[in-house]
């Protein structure tokens, strides 16, 4: 395995770069306390907030189980990040163990922050454990915001706001509409390379629990490899991507699709079984997850446990039962996400997630700003909030245009329409696709939204600093 190596990627190192000609700086009286699969990606993000004024001792990162990568979390620490070592739970016992982990991470952060200079803490999330979990104390003392990468974060928000700002990366244009190809082809990629051990998934009726962002791009690259694909949406209002009309079939329960089905994955989000199991089944029926955590098949796990022919084996992690209620089933890599399975300093190339990693870096620059607002008593820290934009616009802009010095075939490989990548080109079109949508009980903080505008156009500092005025927001009338 190949040691990870210190260098920014092109779309972070750009965003850096604005960044610094605007004489942005998070502060070194600014903590960073991360969530984060620990992949070569989150060097390069740690990296790039470290190069903009975050001291290393003051960044804390706890990884998930079943994507930590030990090199990386080991060229973390030398580089004085501190890093939260991850229970290894049992099979179907995910969540508390993470919940445990959490609640470790903030009593490190507690403890070392006890005796620094620290005024804020921004949380970068994956999940929404972080945010809801944060000490009482903590919140008392700092000012915190935070960013969410994940629909499953923001869908825990629904039940549980936190008490502070979160900018949501998880719902902007560009998670939602360009993201999801990335991640279901390395899922795909992934299937075929380990369990299928170099075969091509072809030929098979193939169930998609969710038709987000990440079901739709597999269900896209699946049918293409001449599969029958049906999907099961929990919305019962979703409508279907145009690209994807006549070429997936929609049934109108989990049972239906467990029944038709010889492969299914939980793109869901949520936790699809958890009060409707058991349902009959395809025996022999083989599942794989795309989602955080083991919230796709929990349910199913924990109930096959009691099984007398439950088994999991020790080299891939899989289960299998002979004897499931309705025969033999099968659960890839104890139900994680199977993208991860290979455990190695990356999931996605790093080159190619660099999307993701520039976007999370542009939530956390907004982050910053919008406490400094709050500060200044400019802006309300509560809510969630849109990324900037003009912010979206740069990060993609960025990495189109380095996919393409590449000679990277983004339709070809990732299954993206053309007419898709062309058309993210003007800030309309980041209005429109990413949520909260500008509406009578939403309005974006204009104010934070202009200093990341004036910020990524490369505007001098003295017309950054004088935050410039938006006018009303037409995309969204």
């Amino acid at each position: 395995m190949t040691k990870p190596r210190l260098s920014l990627m092109d779309v972070t190192r750009g965003l850096a770069n604005r960044a610094r000609t605007a004489q942005f700086s998070f502060g070194e009286d600014t903590a960073i306390v991360a969530v984060q699969h620990l992949l070569r990606q989150t060097l390069d993000l740690l990296e790039a907030v470290s190069s903009l004024g975050v001291k290393r001792e003051n960044i804390f990162a706890l990884g998930k189980v079943y994507s930590n990568s030990r090199p990386v979390m080991a060229a973390l620490r030398n580089r004085g990040i501190n890093v939260i070592e991850s229970t290894t739970p049992p099979p179907g016992e995910f969540e508390p163990a993470f919940q445990h982990d959490v609640n470790r991470l903030w009593d490190v952060v507690r403890r070392k922050l006890a005796q620094r200079h620290i005024r804020r803490i921004l949380i970068l999330d994956d999940g929404g454990k972080c945010a809801t979990s944060i000490p009482p104390d903590l919140l008392a003392r700092y000012a915190v915001t935070g960013v969410e990468q994940t629909s499953f974060g923001i869908f825990v928000f629904e039940e549980t706001p936190p008490p502070f700002a979160v900018i949501s990366w998880a719902r902007s244009a560009v998670k939602r509409q360009i993201g999801g190809p990335l991640f279901s082809e390395c899922l795909l990629a992934k299937v075929q390379s380990q369990f299928l051990r170099g075969k091509t998934l072809t030929g098979e009726n193939v169930g998609i629990i969710g038709l987000g962002s990440i079901g739709s791009a597999l269900a896209n690259l699946v049918q293409r490899q001449h599969n029958r694909v049906l999907f099961f949406d929990p919305d019962a209002a979703y409508e279907v991507p145009a690209y994807l009309n006549g070429r997936v079939t929609r049934v109108d329960s989990l049972r239906e699709l467990m029944l038709r089905s010889e492969y299914v994955f939980g793109c869901s989000g949520r936790r699809p079984f958890k009060h409707n199991w058991p349902v009959p089944y395809q025996p022999g029926i083989k599942l794989f997850s795309a989602s955080g955590g083991d919230q796709e098949f929990g349910a199913i796990i924990n109930d096959l446990k009691t099984k007398a022919t439950f088994s999991v084996t020790t080299a891939t992690r899989d289960i299998y039962c002979e004897d499931g209620p309705s025969g033999p089933i099968f659960i890839a890599y104890l139900g994680y996400p199977y993208n991860f399975v290979s455990r190695d300093v990356e999931a996605v190339p790093t080159f190619i997630v660099q999307l993701e990693t520039g976007g999370l870096l542009a939530g956390l620059i907004q982050a910053r700003i919008h406490l400094r607002l709050c500060e200044e008593g400019r802006a309300v820290n509560a809510g969630i909030q849109r990324v900037s934009p003009e912010a979206q616009r740069f990060v993609y802009g960025t990495w189109l245009r380095t996919m393409r010095e590449a000679a990277v075939d983004l339709p070809q490989i990732y299954g993206y329409d053309p007419a898709l990548l062309e058309s993210a080109s003007n800030r309309c079109w980041f209005v429109k696709n990413s949520e909260p949508f500008p509406s009578l009980t939403y309005t974006p903080n204009r104010l934070a939204e202009a200093a990341m505008a004036a910020m990524v156009e490369g505007q001098r500092p003295s017309h950054f600093r004088k935050q410039r005025q938006f006018k009303p927001d037409r995309c969204s009338l």
